[in-house]
């Protein structure tokens, strides 16, 4: 049985929960009407897509959240490019979305969040996960190599993205053009957490792979 197919209804429920955020931003944008339609029509396309979104190791994998909620992304994108809308547009719009889920948590849980994501144990955790996934490796999957700071440089620890989810998952459904706009929500969530994210390229902008580097606000 298809991994996603077998969690549908919680996963339609997260759809609709993330469409609740984008109403508001949608009616700014489109009107009532429109952004009534375009809700309704994402419901339909996110469920056409559950299918198809790429088996990278289910809950052993914790990027498996993101390339959900990346598609729920992908199917507003395709319903408003039906109707006409640019792609810059729609992907200011998934960054005032981002902005909208960020801003439903307390300052306190995203701080002690961010604790964790920056601790010692999180990151020998994430170096772990990435070389037992990359041993295992899916073809839609990410891969990453966790990189550990020295004294001369001006970040703590970061991230190599050698391979990105997101960027083959919007090629293999033609929306290539989509992926970078996903790129700039990564500027929204870390500074939520209190990390400072360095980064000079990544993939969906034609870089060989995307250098996340953090360091505490």
């Amino acid at each position: 049985m298809n991994y996603y197919l077998a969690q549908k209804g919680n996963l339609l429920k997260g759809h609709k929960k993330m469409m609740r955020l984008a109403r508001p931003y949608l009616t700014e944008h489109y009107g009532a009407e429109l952004a009534d339609t375009a809700v309704a029509e994402s419901i339909v396309e996110f469920e056409q897509l559950i299918p198809d979104i790429p088996y990278i190791g289910g809950q052993e994998n914790s990027m498996t959240d993101a390339l959900v909620q990346m598609a729920g992304l992908l199917a507003l994108y395709r319903v408003l490019k039906r109707h006409g809308k640019p792609v810059a547009e729609i992907g200011e719009l998934a960054q005032q979305m981002a902005q909208a889920w960020v801003d439903q948590f307390p300052q306190f849980l995203r701080r002690l969040i961010g604790r964790y994501y920056f601790s010692t144990f999180n990151r020998r955790r994430l170096a772990q996960k990435a070389e037992a996934l990359r041993q295992q490796q899916y073809p839609g999957d990410f891969v990453r190599e966790v990189v550990v700071g020295t004294p001369d440089d001006d970040f703590a620890w970061g991230v190599n993205y050698l391979e990105c989810g997101v960027v083959k998952f919007f090629a293999a459904q033609d929306a290539a053009e989509f992926s970078p706009f996903m790129c700039e929500i990564d500027y929204l969530l870390f500074p939520a957490l209190g990390i400072e994210l360095q980064r000079t390229g990544a993939i969906a902008q034609g870089c060989s792979h995307c250098d996340f580097r953090f360091t505490k606000k």
